[in-house]
């Protein structure tokens, strides 16, 4: 049993490739972006700034990972997780549960490429907005580096290699 974090800045082909993963391993895959996006769609408004839908968007993935191991299942989460608090529950988890902990960060080393994959990409997630790239740049600015073992897949090489590595880390 897994629980694998697919992890990485917006636009990094996260969601691509762990979708992917998840139908060549039949694994479950949760995606915080489809969360947040059906929260916005339910007009949700958290009252405490502290806790905002991406706060609530996380606290929902944490619940259906723990869920899925509950039930002795493998489990894909898709998030840029980008917070050491989010990480160590999820780790936390995965020891728990006595599952083991795979994570799996997305970068893209071409930033020119990263710019125009973002500015054409269309995810069609209802209530969900495009990101634009200054949102990569805020984002980038509170990333937090990850120090413990994972693998590094980068976006500048084709989606099957990136694919086939991750399957391969994972076996």
């Amino acid at each position: 049993m897994q629980l694998i974090v697919f992890t990485g800045l917006p636009g990094t082909g996260k969601s691509t490739i762990a979708e992917a993963v998840a139908r060549e391993l039949r694994i479950p895959v949760f995606a915080k972006d489809w969360l947040e996006a059906t929260l916005r769609r339910s007009e949700l408004r958290a009252s405490d700034d502290k806790k905002n839908l991406g706060y609530v968007g996380y606290e929902l993935l944490t619940m259906l990972a723990e869920r899925q191991l509950m039930l002795q299942q493998s489990v894909i989460l898709d998030g840029v997780a980008s917070m050491e608090n989010i990480r160590a529950q999820w780790r936390a988890l995965a020891e728990k549960y006595h599952a083991q902990w795979c994570v799996i960060e997305c970068v893209w080393s071409d930033e020119n490429a990263h710019r125009v994959h973002l500015a054409n990409r269309q995810r069609n997630i209802p209530g969900w907005h495009e990101l634009e790239w200054g949102e990569v740049e805020r984002v980038k600015a509170y990333y937090m580096q990850w120090n413990e073992e994972r693998l590094i897949l980068d976006a500048a090489y084709p989606l099957e290699t990136n694919v086939a590595c991750a399957i391969q880390y994972l076996k």
